[in-house]
């Protein structure tokens, strides 16, 4: 609910994304409010842009975009103009399940490639090959692309690896249509095979920000596998109908086969790992029931190829293998149709997955003052959990300090609803441990038995920070997971600060003086601010302070201070108060400290080196 008429719906992504037709900004039960066309800035953030000046009620707006790797993304997301006003609900529905037209370009696109890449390796491996097979295959993957670009971007590494495709299948076709005439064109037909194979895993999720140089590796050579196996089957199909020893060339690709089916099976292993989150979405989500089937299919064709190869080949039964080889084949096309569906599903770790924000004027609401509140990162999400039998509330920050709505947020399981700005809440029963999933990121947060309060604890943990001579610590500082800086600090009573970031700038302050330098470049002063020291990074107006656990010779204690939000979550010495390690939480900042001395004689000092 906002209070004031928003100019514009934002939608953040983590991953580059293009405007795709069909974006919608309704009044509920009225007409389009849509103020413009709709952009994408910085490559990630959708901006749908809307009349000004919107009168009091409910609004829906659809959004659609295509990611890099070619997936279209849409949903829905409604906001309420006006205080008192009931939560709004969507007059619009959209979903995001691949399309018939998809499924078939993609099941075309993949039964070509995958048999014109085997069918060039069974002619430089095993045998002659006919040309008609490799047309009909390029036919098949220019058909196949044809599908799949309308209406998304060349630009996109989607659209350019496809394209890219469809130039090497029209050329690959006219080769295979006039080699018959010109027999020295013969061996360039399987070559331009051969240079189909990289571009799925180019255009597809092994690529996707965020993801290890090893997936692409992994993706090329399990597409490659899987050429060999199909494409080496349709080969050795019509190689039954000419004259010539058979068995011969059976046996030469059965052990072709078998290495192929070992391969595949091992990288697709790898495959899955990286694209699931945890075993659940195998039975939970679209991508990991596809991949199911597929496996299942898999397995079904391993037994064919164990009976041809062991029990078949070696009594020299031709017309078996032939028999076995026809339903290997049909399988092998339902096989492809659960790829098809596999590369048009987003995986369960999706690092592409949308954030969508919708419109908001400030943070999210803060818990009660009885909930014990912990902070996680997940991704460039801050999240925090908090928790009062019976209820629990998942607070989602986005980069800019506004709660982030839309999302898929599951406690235990069991979906949350909203229960304001970024907030979601829950009425599930804890033990020990809570698990939140939030868009596939999964974050484990300890659950306290009998939390106490701590607000004391943390009072005099204050003052006998300030009452030190001086405190060095190592700093991690995180905006992303791709964003981070580790610095060393220290604090030296009345007003001395001094940093070093590793690999990068470092920093003296000294009262109101402060000097600055990069590498070993000279220094640089400027005024500062007088500020004590030394002064801890949770100083100032704090809440919900809870013991989480105590130890012999520690203190764990969580709080929060409502501006930002910021959740810290600090390890005190029992003893003496001072910090060991302290997590801090909040929007674009994800800071952990580890406090390695206290009471150190003083050694800042003004550098002499100065511009």
């Amino acid at each position: 609910m906002l209070t004031e008429a928003p100019r514009s719906v934002r939608l953040s992504f983590d991953d580059g994304v293009r405007v795709r037709s069909g974006i919608k900004a309704i009044r509920n039960g009225g007409g389009s409010v849509l103020g413009g066309k709709p952009q994408v800035v910085g490559g990630r953030t959708l901006v749908v842009p809307l009349q000004s000046n919107l009168a009091d009620g409910d609004y829906t707006v659809l959004w659609r975009v295509v990611s890099d790797d070619g997936h279209t993304l849409a949903g829905v997301t409604a906001f309420g103009i006006g205080a008192g006003r009931a939560p709004p609900a969507a007059a619009l529905s959209v979903g995001n399940g691949p399309g018939t037209k998809d499924v078939v370009a993609r099941w075309l696109l993949f039964a070509g490639l995958l048999t014109a890449v085997g069918a060039a390796f069974f002619r430089f491996a095993v045998g002659p090959v006919p040309l008609r097979v490799m047309l009909g295959a390029f036919l098949l993957v220019f058909l196949g692309v044809s599908g799949l670009l309308h209406d998304v971007p060349l630009s996109s590494r989607f659209g350019g690896a496809m394209a890219a495709v469809a130039i090497v299948s029209a050329i690959g076709a006219l080769l295979a249509a006039i080699a018959p005439v010109f027999p020295a064109l013969e061996p360039l037909v399987f070559v331009a095979g051969l240079l189909l194979l990289p571009w799925p895993s180019i255009a597809g999720h092994a690529l996707d920000r965020g993801r290890s140089p090893l997936e692409v590796i992994a993706d090329v050579v399990h597409v490659a596998a899987a050429s060999v196996w199909l494409g080496g089957l349709v080969a050795l199909g019509l190689s039954f109908r000419a004259a010539g020893d058979h068995m011969r060339t059976v046996k030469r690709f059965s052990s072709i086969a078998l290495a192929s089916v070992a391969v595949l099976a091992a990288t697709g292993v790898v495959r899955a790992l990286s694209e699931l989150h945890n075993v659940s979405q195998l039975w939970t989500t679209g991508y990991g029931r596809a991949l199911l089937v597929k496996t299942a299919l898999l397995a079904t064709l391993v037994t064919l190829g164990w009976i041809n190869r062991y029990r078949l080949i070696p009594t020299g039964r031709v017309d078996g293998v032939r028999r076995n080889v026809a339903a290997e084949l049909v399988l092998l096309g339902g096989l492809v149709v659960a790829v098809a569906l596999l590369t048009d599903l987003r995986p369960g770790r999706d690092r592409a997955a949308a954030a969508a924000a919708a419109p908001a004027t400030g943070p999210p609401p803060l818990p009660a003052s009885e909930m014990v509140v912990q902070g996680q990162e997940a991704g460039d999400l801050a999240v925090a959990l908090a928790v009062r039998p019976p209820g629990e509330e998942v607070t989602v920050l986005g980069p800019n300090g506004r709660g982030v709505n839309g999302l898929s947020v599951t406690v235990n399981g069991v979906e949350a609803g909203s229960c304001g700005n970024g907030c979601y809440g829950a009425f599930v029963p804890l033990q020990r441990r809570a698990t939140v999933v939030v868009n596939g990121r999964k974050l484990t947060f300890a659950i306290p038995k009998n939390p106490r309060p701590a607000a004391g604890i943390v009072a005099r943990a204050t003052r006998a920070f300030r009452a030190l001579r001086s405190v060095d610590y190592v700093e991690r500082l995180a905006s992303s997971p791709r964003d981070k800086v580790v610095a060393d600090f220290t604090l030296e009573r009345p007003n001395k600060l001094e940093y070093r970031i590793r690999g990068g700038a470092s920093g003296i302050v000294i009262g109101t003086r402060r000097w600055d330098r990069t590498g070993n470049n000279p220094w640089v002063p400027s005024p500062q601010t007088l500020t004590p020291q030394p002064e801890p990074i949770w100083s100032g107006h704090f809440t919900n302070a809870f013991l989480l656990e105590r130890t012999r010779d520690s203190y764990l204690v969580a709080f929060m201070k409502p501006l930002g939000p910021t959740w810290f979550t600090v390890r005190f010495d029992r003893r003496t108060l001072l910090p060991r390690d302290l997590r801090m939480t909040t929007a674009s900042h994800f800071m952990r400290h580890r406090y390695t001395r206290f009471n150190t004689g003083p050694r800042i000092k003004a550098p002499t080196d100065v511009q």
